[in-house]
């Protein structure tokens, strides 16, 4: 045989070895599809079981996903030998990763519904049912608020056993998106590549969950009272008469938990301690305040004028402390375990959850709630005969029926109402400090303890105190711009404009808006200039003077501050211009540039420009601009502050 029938006896035979290889490749391939279908479909099941508190059920269905899937893996294991071959060793590579992160998926969402259903059942126990969590209870969602002291103890020293669990499940799923990232996506067959965004997407979502529910379930049972009673110093913080963290500071409470159980709230004005401590000694205030407000004592209204919470809280303790003595008010013996701020936004959303409430005939729901109680507190009461020192007392007896409706709600609505909190912490309407050094290290972690970030490079937060503007600030729409323009000699220029158009007119609770204005820095910040700025409202200063801008050194930070006021259809704009700190300098010369912008306590979501130009060509940016904007030295985005915005830059 010669040369050229050997090569083609050799060819031949290749032919048939990879029609094999390629046929046995295919069928194993259809066992393996088959399979983690399957599995699919178990943790479909599952999912469905868990939406109707059947734990069982799904428990069952995911033992089922986790055998389909370790089949899978059985069957796919069978192509090893084939790794090496071009082609199809980057599917079977592909393949692996998929069903990995499968089998991680399957074990996470068990290690998730077993500390579930290890909450659940001890609640299925205190009710003496022994068929699960739906066995024979009536209404089998509503029976948190049944449970008794004790039992609700049970329930969080439950919970407080599961939390590993969760740590488990969501150590979990982060291995099972490290695992999917592994999977070059535009190399594999078109099946694995579709399959990958749903499941990265499904993870993302899960992991969010978790995120949201782990240090619920971590941190609820001590900050509930459980093993120890706790005190809380609690405020409402009224946002449509904006402070510095988050609102005015018109009615303090105490409130006392044990086990879960709300042992008692008392409510009051903030007046009722201000009032008799005007004969007291008080501290002077800050200078805004005895300007613009015209008072020369310090209390306890305007204690919260710091706008890093940590700050404010300690002043807003010490006043309270110092007032109540004043009136000979109970002070709890060990001190208070932490001080809580909350805005008139998460009563709306907890009354979108839990339905209307009547108080005394009069309705209120997540709609009509603020300009309600507003009403009520300001006119509303003298029409009806409540004395004025009794005029806030309303907010209390809501208070009270809302708690004790949020404690009657269903496990699902309970779920909602986490996640309700969960987002009001995320928007600073909530704030928390706390004594516990364990608790308030993971509230400094979450951001709910309402301290200013770590100044990482560039850094912006702007800062509004309505003084003696009623409340104003629903009307008044805010828009904030930051630039960066270059000076012509390699340096920049920095200018924030607080662009504020004043919607409402004259009435009771709305007047000309006046505002003491601070916009924080990175140290080292020099002042240049500010337009706009005003020496008072055009009635304490008819001629119009244009004001100066105060300049601060405080919370490792560089303040500027001026007043301005807006009258009831008009717009005007705050203008500070500076240079920027040597740190911001510097970082720029690195190729990078980070900006964090901080959102005010209590704000909703200020509309927020930028617009920086850095005088050098742009190669990567987070967020994206818009494409149209891409290819020159420019960076824009237009944006909001519902939460806080960070940005990054390259160069």
């Amino acid at each position: 045989m010669g040369l050229a029938g050997v090569l083609f006896l050799f060819l031949a035979v290749l032919a048939v070895i990879l029609g094999a290889v390629t046929v046995y490749a295919w069928r194993v391939g259809s066992r393996v599809e088959s399979l983690a279908e399957h599995g699919k479909s178990e943790l479909l099941a599952a999912q469905r079981s868990t939406a109707e508190l059947n734990i069982d059920a799904a428990l069952t269905h995911v033992d089922r996903a986790a055998g389909d899937f370790g089949l899978a893996e059985e069957e796919l294991r069978k192509l090893e030998p084939f790794t090496a071959l071009p082609y199809l060793g980057d599917q079977v590579r592909a393949a692996t990763d998929l069903l990995t992160t499968g089998s991680l998926t399957v074990a996470a969402v068990d290690d998730a519904l077993t500390a579930a259903k290890g909450v659940l059942d001890v609640i299925r126990e205190t009710h003496g049912v022994r068929e699960g969590i739906t066995g024979t209870i009536p209404d089998p969602s509503r029976i948190f608020g049944s449970l008794t002291p004790e039992d609700k103890r049970a329930v969080l020293a439950a919970l407080d056993r599961e939390v590993p669990r969760l740590v488990s499940s969501l150590d979990k799923i982060d291995a099972a998106l490290l695992s999917l990232d592994r999977i070059p996506q535009d190399e594999v067959l078109q099946p694995f590549a579709e399959a990958m965004d749903p499941l990265r997407e499904q993870l993302a979502g899960m992991r969010l969950s978790l995120q949201a529910v782990l240090p619920a379930a971590e941190y609820l049972p001590p900050l509930l009272g459980y093993p120890e009673e706790k005190t809380y110093l609690l405020f409402f913080q009224n946002n449509t008469e904006l402070r510095p963290t988050g609102g005015f500071l018109g009615v303090y409470g105490v409130l006392r938990v044990k086990d879960g159980e709300l042992l008692s709230v008392d409510t009051d004005d903030i007046y009722a301690l201000d009032g008799p401590s005007e004969s007291a000694d008080r501290p002077v205030p800050p200078d805004p305040i005895r300007k613009y407000i015209g008072i020369d004592k310090w209390y306890l209204r305007d204690a919260n004028w710091s706008p890093d919470f940590t700050e404010a809280a300690e002043v807003m303790e010490s006043f309270y402390v110092e007032e109540a003595q004043v009136v000979g008010g109970d002070l709890p013996a060990g001190g208070f375990d932490g001080i809580i701020a909350v805005t008139p936004k998460v009563a709306s959303d907890v009354l979108g959850l839990i339905g209307p409430v009547t108080i005394d005939d009069r309705t209120f729901d997540a709609d009509n709630l603020v300009d309600e109680l507003e009403f009520q507190v300001e006119r509303g009461f003298a029409s009806e005969g409540i004395p004025m020192s009794e005029r806030k007392d309303i907010v209390g007896h809501l208070f009270r029926e809302m708690i004790d409706r949020v404690s009657s709600l269903s496990l699902q609505e309970i779920v909602a109402a986490i996640g309700l909190v969960h987002r009001n912490l995320e928007e600073s309407h909530i704030l928390i400090n706390l004594k516990d050094p364990v608790l308030q290290r993971v509230a400094l972690e979450q951001d709910w303890g309402g301290r200013l970030r770590t100044v990482r490079g560039d850094y912006l937060m702007v800062v509004d105190a309505n003084l003696a503007s009623l409340k104003s600030d629903p009307a008044v729409e805010r828009r904030i711009a930051y630039l960066l323009l270059p000076d012509g000699t390699g340096g920049l220029v920095g200018q924030v404009e607080m662009t504020y158009s004043h919607h409402g007119g004259f009435d009771w609770k709305t007047t000309r808006y006046r505002t003491y204005t601070r916009v924080y820095l990175p140290a080292g910040s020099s002042l240049l200039s500010v337009e706009g700025a005003m020496e008072n409202d055009r009635l304490k200063d008819p001629a119009g003077r244009p004001g100066q801008a105060d300049v601060y050194t405080e919370l490792g930070r560089t303040a500027f501050g001026a007043f301005i006021s807006i009258e009831p259809g008009e717009t005007r704009t705050l203008t500070f211009r500076f240079r920027p700190s040597p740190e911001v300098m510097s970082q720029l010369g690195t190729g990078r540039y980070i900006l964090d912008v901080e959102k005010q306590p209590g704000t909703e979501a200020h509309g927020l420009t930028l617009d920086l130009d850095f005088g050098m060509n742009l190669t990567d940016a987070d967020p994206v601009e818009e494409r149209s904007d891409w290819g020159d030295t420019r960076y824009r985005q237009v944006t909001d502050l519902r939460e806080d915005r960070h940005f990054e830059v390259s160069f």
